[in-house]
């Protein structure tokens, strides 16, 4: 009986080991940057693992709708989600990491004949503008007074701007891309995106304020970030997906 009882100490223990190894992070499907269905869960995924391992940590990924990667980190039953920008209302809830990429957002439109000349947000309040509930855009655009309608999900937008309903939506650029070439393959001619980038910005991990130890976590991915920057393994990442190994 004794030896039992020691066997199941031992196996209780090294489960425990095994759980203090892993580090629990929510994300989404945003290709090529991270999805679940992608080799690596794409290349900022692969970026985050990498600093993760440097850390002598495991990686543990949840996929979900942003909303609900949001909402997680805020209760702490996650320690990060990621990619998010860096706002002041989510900087109220959240704490940030060092950027692990980079993201330029643009405004993609449907059709041809139709011009969207804007020097500021304003300038679109005549046209109607789809978005993703939850986004970085969405405090700019109450602010700005545009006639906006939000839906879950990037491919849901992209729909309702084939179908007309709105005009406008802004997604980064190499993510609007790559889900017309899924979703429209035979229309990719008949998008555009406007000259003019919205917004040209940082990507983040957002970190939970609740979750255990989690400001000392943090501390050791950033340190951890700093050491695999403009590493052969970092380059070979961004390489692997024809991005600029200077970044």
């Amino acid at each position: 009986m004794r030896k039992f009882v020691v066997v199941v100490l031992m196996l209780l223990v090294a489960s425990a080991n095994v759980q203090a190894e892993n580090i629990l992070l929510a994300t989404g499907e945003w290709v090529p940057y991270t999805s679940q269905k992608m080799e690596g869960h794409g290349f900022i995924s692969e970026i985050i693992s990498e600093v993760i391992r440097e850390m002598k940590l495991t990686p543990r990924y949840e996929f979900y709708k942003w909303d609900r990667c949001y909402s997680l980190v805020i209760r702490g039953k996650v320690w990060a989600a990621f990619p998010y920008s860096h706002t002041e209302e989510r900087a109220k809830e959240v704490l940030f990491s060092n950027s692990v990429g980079e993201s330029t957002t643009k405004f993609f439109c449907f059709g041809k004949g139709k011009d969207f000349p804007y020097d500021k947000l304003t300038d679109l309040k005549p046209y109607k503008i789809g978005g993703v509930k939850g986004y970085f855009y969405e405090e700019a655009f109450k602010k700005a007074g545009l006639n906006v309608s939000y839906t879950s999900d990037e491919t849901s937008a992209l729909r309702r701007l084939a179908a007309g309903r709105v005009e406008l939506i802004p997604m980064n650029e190499l993510v609007g891309w790559e889900l017309i070439k899924k979703v429209f393959p035979d229309k990719i001619g008949q998008f555009r995106t406007l000259d003019r980038a919205y917004d040209r910005d940082e990507l983040k991990l957002i970190v939970s304020k609740k979750y255990p130890d989690s400001e000392k976590l943090l501390e050791s991915f950033n340190n951890a970030l700093k050491a695999v920057k403009g590493t052969a393994r970092h380059k070979a990442i961004l390489k692997k997906y024809g991005l600029n190994t200077e970044q």
